[in-house]
């Protein structure tokens, strides 16, 4: 019977501690002020969004990523009944999983006081991972990589679907009602307020083009940057809004003839 290599160190590069061919580029992460008993802390966001980096920089995530896995599956045995699929980078899901692991393995182990608890964790999420690699993402590439059947950007029917569907649908109306009312005085009320009374035509906006502005209960709101609405207090603004909003009217009130008489045109060459 042949001796096997039991020792925690084993298969801590691609095949093993003694295997032959190189060893993972080592890359070290960028380290800010020295923390508790001198170690480095890593600075900056572990995570970022591939399509914010710079090309080159980007290049050089994606190899590090690939290194990261390689390792992640010779360590954790993934070659077993394929528990990782081969072809991973053909699913981007399972790239933003894998890159999401590495982040946060990072974070666990770089840290001050390292926590045991925090690697369990991690774990229990590498397992959450791997068994949705093929049971969701790679479901059906056991015998080779199939392609998604549609994508949802490509089909424009759907995504306008998506678009014209309620966020409040099931929300119980008593609940609505329960926020749908400012009281006498207030100057901020919350986004479900203000969609609930376009949703009801209680409230309008200053135009079909533009939403920032919205006419309601007597009185012009406009979008709070930080979320919800503010009312216009300031007496000139307001009558400037009204003679906007005035003219908005008759102008969407033009477009909309504009379109009506193009369909019917339409529909008589039919």
């Amino acid at each position: 019977m042949a001796d096997y290599d039991t020792t925690p160190v084993a298969r801590l590069r691609p095949g093993g501690r003694g295997a032959a061919g190189p060893a993972l580029r080592t890359r070290r992460l960028p380290s800010g002020p020295a923390g508790a008993g001198g170690k480095p802390r890593v600075a900056g966001p572990l995570v970022r969004e591939w399509h914010a980096m710079t090309p080159t920089d980007r290049k050089a995530a994606w190899i590090e990523l690939v290194e990261w896995v390689i390792w992640l599956h010779d360590r954790y045995e993934l070659a077993t009944e394929h528990r990782l699929p081969q072809c991973w980078p053909l699913h981007p899901g399972l790239i933003e999983e894998l890159a999401a692991l590495k982040a946060w393995r990072g974070e666990i182990y770089t840290a001050d006081q390292p926590a045991g608890q925090a690697a369990r964790y991690w774990h229990a999420e590498l397992r959450h991972v791997i068994h949705a690699a093929t049971t969701i993402y790679a479901a059906g590439c056991r015998a080779g990589h199939r392609t998604p059947a549609a994508l949802a950007a490509a089909d424009t029917d759907l995504c306008a679907q998506w678009l014209r569907a309620d966020p409040l649908a099931a929300v119980p109306a008593a609940l609505l009602a329960s926020t749908a009312k400012p009281r006498a005085g207030d100057q901020r009320i919350g986004d479900p307020m203000i969609h609930d009374a376009l949703h009801r035509g209680e409230a309008r906006p200053l135009g079909q083009q533009i939403t920032d502005y919205v006419h309601y209960r007597d009185q012009w709101w406009t979008a709070h940057p930080d979320g919800g609405w503010t009312v216009v207090t300031d007496p000139v603004f307001t009558a400037e809004l009204d003679s906007a909003a005035d003219r908005m009217a008759v102008a969407d009130a033009a477009v909309a003839a504009e379109r009506a008489r193009r369909a019917a045109l339409e529909g008589g060459t039919s």
